[in-house]
């Protein structure tokens, strides 16, 4: 099932004992991956918001998508200022 915008917007941050491993966490950004065995699932938080989510192939990978996203939000941000 695909959530809908709203849904989204209104989803938290998991708990600490979800089992999912956290690829970065600077105010207001925190990304964190989840391996599914046939694929890793990325979630990237803005404040305690759900902004973007994706998949990929490796953790590698999940690890650069991240990172490709959130460059992508602070040119967004600066540019906005």
């Amino acid at each position: 099932m695909i959530a809908s915008a709203n849904q989204s917007e209104q989803a938290t941050p998991p708990p600490a004992d979800a089992g999912l491993t956290k690829l970065y966490d600077t105010h207001p950004y925190t990304a964190y991956t989840e391996d599914l065995e046939f694929m890793w699932r990325w979630t990237i938080y803005r404040d305690q918001k759900l902004v973007q989510e994706g998949c990929s192939l490796t953790l590698d990978a999940s690890k650069r998508a991240v990172n490709h996203v959130l460059a992508f939000f602070n040119v967004a941000t600066q540019n906005n200022q």
